[in-house]
């Protein structure tokens, strides 16, 4: 029985509405997200800063959990190794960008190429060269900086203010003048105050970023990258005069611990430096803006200021200062690299940071923020330090920094020359470089 041409055309409009409602059914059908749960460890800061940032992301991503652990600082890098070797490392880490080099075969880079929400031009002008260093290498990011801290001095008001010092010192030549004025030395000749915790190897806090700096205000560009070998023991022209950079910094910083020097004021009897500085046992210290949280920890009532990072006088107009980036990267061992990338994009946003620099008060890595917080009234030494502050390649920071305790204690404790020191020094970290090669 033939079928009218009514209801021909009945079936055929029925037919569309049956193809199209498949049709756009399928187009439009979100898939159902497998749930993700994912890893982070952090260091100094609590989780209480990222459950705010971690939630409002979770609005975006529902499927997506995220649990952020605080890991003890001093054993960070011990936990982390043995989490790698045991196959339970967490999804994504904070790392300073000096570490990144030893740690790169263990981060899950995002290729900058394929990726459709971050691009090279944007990265090189939402963050400072600091900031990028370690973290860009040709098309590939490493991780997302989240602060850059750096080096300033620290110094106690009140002992200032009994000896009417207005100001504190703007260069290193100053520090040396008010060395005389500020210690103290007992009827022994023991020094009982020391007026700034400098030139030992092992209770200085940062030692390692202070002779670092130090050799960069003489000149040193401390490596020679490409040829894979250190710099500091070569001399340079510096105002018409040959110098070695790290023959004169380790002079400089081991001075302050030699008693045979004018300007002894710190030996291995004391405390930590921060903690020294925290109980009134030093009138100043070197430090990054972190050290403020150990001082509120040990005396939360001390009277003390900051201070840019002292200059040499000869170098004051092309200031040099010390810092490092704080970045969160992916774990290559990480099932869900997608999803981290995902965070790491949205900690990157502008108001994220912004969200993060005001619960930290982390000197913050985004340019812009920069701009809009440079003169805060305490962490604005730290915020206008960052455009002038350098760091260097390290390809593996925890055999350097070893290495150049060592080569402060040969000089302190074991009566090697500064050049002998520096050159044990440097052969040692050529070959360690050249052998991971």
């Amino acid at each position: 029985m033939t079928l009218i041409s009514r209801q021909k055309k009945i079936l055929l409009v029925t037919g569309l509405i049956i193809v199209s409602i498949v049709f756009f059914g399928i187009k439009f059908h979100k898939t159902k997200q497998e749930p993700v749960n994912l890893e982070i460890w952090g260091i100094l800061d609590n989780s209480q800063t990222f459950l705010p940032i971690i939630n409002n992301f979770q609005k975006q991503y529902p499927y997506i959990s995220i649990n952020y652990s605080l890991k003890d600082k001093n054993t960070y890098h011990e936990d982390l190794l043995r989490a790698f070797g045991d196959n339970e490392a967490p999804d994504m880490f904070m790392l300073w960008n000096s570490n990144i080099p030893y740690y790169q075969n263990k981060i899950s880079s995002l290729d900058l190429k394929k990726d459709k929400d971050l691009n090279l031009l944007d990265l090189n002008q939402t963050y400072p060269q600091i900031a990028k260093d370690e973290l860009l290498k040709n098309d590939y990011l490493f991780g997302i900086p989240l602060y850059i801290d750096n080096l300033a001095l620290y110094y106690n008001k009140d002992i200032f203010n009994y000896y009417n010092i207005a100001l504190p010192p703007a260069t290193w030549e100053e520090v040396l003048n008010l060395i005389p004025r500020l210690r103290r030395i007992n009827n022994q000749g023991q020094i009982t105050r020391a007026a700034i915790a400098l030139g030992t190897p092992y209770n200085v806090q940062w030692n390692f970023d202070i002779i670092s700096a130090l050799m960069m205000q003489y000149g040193s560009d401390i490596v020679d990258i490409d040829q894979k070998q250190t710099t500091f023991k070569y001399d340079i022209l510096s105002n018409n005069k040959k110098i070695v950079p790290g023959e004169e910094a380790l002079k400089f910083y081991t001075q302050f611990s030699d008693p045979r020097s004018s300007y002894y004021t710190w030996n291995d009897n004391f405390a930590n430096s921060v903690i020294a500085f925290s109980k009134g046992e030093t009138v100043m210290f070197i430090g990054y803006n972190q050290a403020q949280k150990i001082i509120k920890e040990y005396n939360p009532n001390l009277n003390y200021g900051i201070a840019s990072l002292p200059q040499f006088d000869n170098n004051s107009s092309n200031k040099i200062n010390y810092g490092d980036t704080m970045s969160l990267v992916v774990s290559q061992n990480s099932k869900y690299s997608k999803a981290c990338w995902q965070f790491l994009k949205f900690l990157a946003q502008k108001n994220v940071s912004e969200f993060y620099y005001v619960q930290t008060k982390n000197p913050p890595a985004r340019s812009d923020l920069i701009q809009n917080y440079i003169n805060e009234p305490v962490n604005g030494i730290f915020i206008r330090q960052i455009l002038t502050s350098q760091n260097w390649y390290q390809y593996n920071f925890q055999e350097i920094t070893k290495i150049f305790q060592e080569m402060i204690e040969d000089i302190t404790n074991k009566g090697k020359s500064p050049i002998q020191a520096i050159i044990t020094a440097t052969d040692r970290i050529d070959f360690f470089w050249n052998k991971k090669q």
